[in-house]
Formats: structure tokens, C-alpha cells, sequence
């Protein structure tokens, strides 16, 4: 694909996700739409469903691919489809507060889209063992469970003012390094990981501390969705796994809550975020290292996402199967 057809599809998506998180702001605040900052002393009220906005810029970002390489035809509609389904869960569970069943469950059906893209390829290279070929098991398991995965536990770490876009940001980033240094439909993915970057780039202006705009269920769900129909697509199921390292961690310390726990911070009267109970998140873990202004909680925790990234990188460069 040529580099201005790639530098299209980028400022496509930042611009169009930039204007339409102004929009969203503007609109969210006359509807209502808004929830409490609790990390803050005062809780002010910030404006949700900014998802709709990285949506839209990853959307038309992705069209421009496709008008000017038409060898993502099968790439782009898979992970648009897909990505499509879970944020509409996440739409859902921000409206009517979606029943936990629900959420864990739609995301199997969300799948469909990149089982049918696959079919034909049923081989995974995994470090140490080489290629190992599933079967129909690859369909009908293995798809179906990593995006499951990807967009519930996603969902898990979230609550600091541009926290999980930033996380999305540096995992994509890992995906799009390793598809673009590859061929097939890793390069393609890898295309497609790129145009998602800068739609969540131009959002995280507006999300970064103090955040003007929150991404709500719908953003975060479809997020993870994004970062693991982007890595089912381009067959990067290694960097998936070490990619989502922290987030099984956070699953465990949400599972000792029976996922009632939260990963906001209790706040003093200097700002600074702490936690004098057991944690229930990553969050706290660092909170409880010290206290911390909310963003430098943030840029911690993106720190130790960026190592697992780049353990990702080297890993998956290694193993990827074409």
C-alpha cells in the first residue's frame, strides 16, 4: 500500500474521531449524559459515551483503507463487524446496565465475522512449539474465547482519567508494529491497528487528566474488542497473550471481589489518590506504593504496559505464522 494511502487513512481518523468528541461533549453535556469524576476532590460531572467518537474516527479511517488497498477487503470488514457487535454490548450496558451473562456471552456471536474471514487457516505458532494446527477447534473455540476475552477483560481496568485509552494506544501500537514489518494478513492488521491508534490519539486529548470526556462501556468494551479482532485477524496471538498479561492480574483481583471491586482510588485533600484497603485493582497495587497524582497512577501503570509491548514485539516476531 502506498504511504500516502496509509497517511490518509490516519489523518482521516484523527480528524474525524476530534470533531466528533467535541460534538459528543457538547451533546452529552445538553442531554444530561454525565457522571461524577470521583477521582477528584470536588467530583465534577464529565460527559460519557465518548466511545462513540473513537467509533467514528476508526470507522471512516478504515474506509480510506479500503478505497485505496483492495487487499484488505476481507480484513477490515471482519474487525469492523465484530468490533461493531461488542460495542453495541457496550452500548446497551451503559443505557440499561447490561445483566454480567450478557456481557460475558455476546461477544461469542460477535465472532462470527472473523470465524468466517479464518476459515482456511487453522494454524497457531506458539513459542517453543512451533506451529500447531487446531483444527475446527480453531473456530469454534479458540476465536470465539480470545474475543470474549479481550473485550471483557478490557472492560476490568478502567476508571483514571485516560487510563485505558492510553493502554489501548501502546497495544495497538504493538500490533501494528508487528503486522507492518510482516506481510499478508498481518500487514493488513497491522494497517488496521494504525488507523485505530490515531482515532484514539485525537480522543485521548480530550480524555488524558483532567479528562473533559469519558469513553463509557461503549468505548472500552469496543477497545478490546478492537485490540483482539486486530490480532485475531492478523494470526498475533502471542503478542494477544502478553499483551493481556496485566489484565489477568486485574481479573484476579477483581475475582477476589466477586467483581464487585473498583479501581478508582479514595482522594486527600492535596488530590493525591491512595487505597487503605485490600486492592481490587492495579490501580490500587500502585496507590499503594505511594501516593500519586491521578495522571502519575496512569502514566505507572502505562509504563508497565509498554515492557509487556515490547516483550510482545520481540516474541511474536519470532513465532508469527502467515
Amino acid at each position: 500500500m502506498s504511504i500516502s494511502g496509509i497517511l490518509l487513512s490516519i489523518f482521516i481518523s484523527f480528524f474525524i474521531s476530534y470533531i466528533t468528541t467535541v460534538w459528543v461533549i457538547r451533546q452529552a453535556k445538553k442531554s444530561g449524559l454525565v457522571g461524577k469524576d470521583v477521582n477528584k476532590p470536588d467530583k465534577p460531572e464529565i460527559p460519557l459515551m465518548g466511545g462513540i467518537s473513537i467509533i467514528a474516527g476508526f470507522i471512516a479511517g478504515s474506509f480510506s483503507l479500503l478505497l485505496t488497498d483492495v487487499r484488505s477487503e476481507r480484513v477490515i470488514p471482519s474487525v469492523i463487524l465484530s468490533s461493531l457487535l461488542i460495542a453495541f454490548l457496550g452500548l446497551l450496558d451503559d443505557i440499561f446496565n447490561v445483566r454480567q451473562s450478557v456481557r460475558a456471552f455476546l461477544p461469542i456471536f460477535a465472532s462470527v465475522p472473523l470465524i468466517v474471514y479464518s476459515v482456511g487457516h487453522s494454524v497457531i505458532s506458539i513459542p517453543f512449539l512451533g506451529p500447531v494446527n487446531f483444527g475446527i477447534l480453531y473456530y469454534v473455540i479458540i476465536i470465539p474465547f480470545a474475543l470474549t476475552i479481550t473485550s471483557n477483560a478490557f472492560n476490568m481496568l478502567e476508571g483514571l482519567n485516560g487510563l485505558g485509552v492510553g493502554m489501548g494506544i501502546i497495544m495497538l501500537s504493538a500490533l501494528a508494529y508487528i503486522g507492518l514489518t510482516h506481510g499478508g494478513s498481518s500487514y493488513q492488521a497491522g494497517l488496521v491497528a494504525l488507523s485505530a491508534i490515531f482515532s484514539l490519539v485525537a480522543f485521548l486529548l480530550f480524555n488524558k487528566y483532567p479528562a473533559k470526556i469519558f469513553p463509557g462501556n461503549v468505548g472500552t468494551y469496543f477497545i478490546g474488542a478492537l485490540i483482539g479482532a486486530i490480532g485475531i485477524a492478523g494470526f498475533m496471538y502471542t503478542a494477544l497473550a502478553i499483551l493481556y498479561i496485566p489484565y489477568v492480574v486485574e481479573f484476579m483481583l477483581k475475582l477476589r471481589t466477586k467483581f464487585k471491586g473498583v479501581s478508582f482510588g479514595k482522594v486527600d485533600s492535596s488530590g493525591r489518590l491512595y487505597w487503605d484497603e485490600k486492592p481490587h485493582s492495579l490501580t490500587h497495587i500502585v496507590m499503594k506504593m505511594g501516593r500519586f497524582k491521578e495522571y502519575q497512577v496512569v502514566i505507572i501503570l502505562w509504563g508497565v504496559e509498554a515492557i509487556f509491548a515490547i516483550i510482545a514485539v520481540i516474541l511474536q516476531s519470532v513465532t508469527i505464522v502467515i
